[in-house]
């Protein structure tokens, strides 16, 4: 009797591969936002630095410090907040990809009816 497409240890190898590729890509996807909002900010830091050189007015306080100079520096701030956000995602990514390659390299000899890699080979094999 053949084995259904929806059951056995080719399903759940081609299971976990498509986890592995979803959770690489969303690594690659975090990874290129944190690079993007660490490029903002230094815009913004440059952007600020420009404003207050040209008003010559430096402290934040003063009444006459430029509304543009504040608005990018809230806007700096919520960005900080995002990259600080966005790097505990990609941590969580990066465990989860590394959780789900282990599960693959344990899936691997049961696609070829090999015998499940004891916890020291797979160590070894990685």
């Amino acid at each position: 009797m053949e084995e259904s497409n929806a059951s056995g240890p080719t399903w759940l190898l081609r299971r976990k591969q498509f986890e592995a590729s979803e959770k690489e890509t969303k690594v690659v996807l975090l990874g290129t936002m944190i690079r993007d909002f660490d490029t903002t900010i230094a815009d913004l830091e440059g952007q600020i630095a420009a404003e207050e050189d040209r008003t010559r007015i430096k402290d934040t306080g003063h009444p006459a410090y430029s509304m543009f100079a504040k608005a990018a520096a809230k806007r700096r701030q919520n960005l900080l907040v995002s990259v600080a956000h966005t790097r505990s995602m990609l941590d969580v990514a990066k465990r989860e990809l590394h959780e789900v390659t282990a599960q693959l390299v344990d899936l691997a000899p049961i696609q070829n009816n090999q015998p499940i890699l004891t916890a020291e080979a797979i160590s070894v094999a990685r």
